[in-house]
């Protein structure tokens, strides 16, 4: 693997974790995640956040990948790193990979004018 694949994965990684936090409604930070990436980044989380669990009509938490629950917050978090992370990580990655294609596309709009 070349090191700019690497250097994906390892922010993917760090975008994926952030992501089964808030989801989890626990506080989450993006150290790592270069500053150009932030904002790209902040949007990935939040989407994927909303894919990850939803709240019932009673206030349950459940996973929204498998359907299992009732979890607490720290429990939906356990959950979803054990039985879940390789496809937060590789749906994060995907993600990041279009954010990084548009900005691409779009800094060559911008100088090719």
């Amino acid at each position: 693997m070349t090191r700019q694949r690497l250097d994906l994965l390892l922010i993917a990684e760090k975008v994926a974790e952030a992501a089964m936090r808030r989801a989890a409604g626990l506080g989450y930070r993006l150290d790592g995640v270069p500053a150009s990436l932030q904002p790209a980044a902040e949007e990935i989380v939040e989407r994927l956040a909303k894919d990850l669990a939803e709240v019932d009509e009673k206030g349950i938490l459940r996973c929204r990948v498998c359907g299992k629950g009732p979890f607490t917050r720290k429990g939906l978090y356990l959950h979803l790193r054990r039985v879940h992370s390789d496809v937060v990580v590789e749906e994060a990655r995907r993600l990041l990979e279009d954010a990084i294609w548009r900005r691409t596309v779009a800094l060559e709009a911008g100088a090719g004018r």
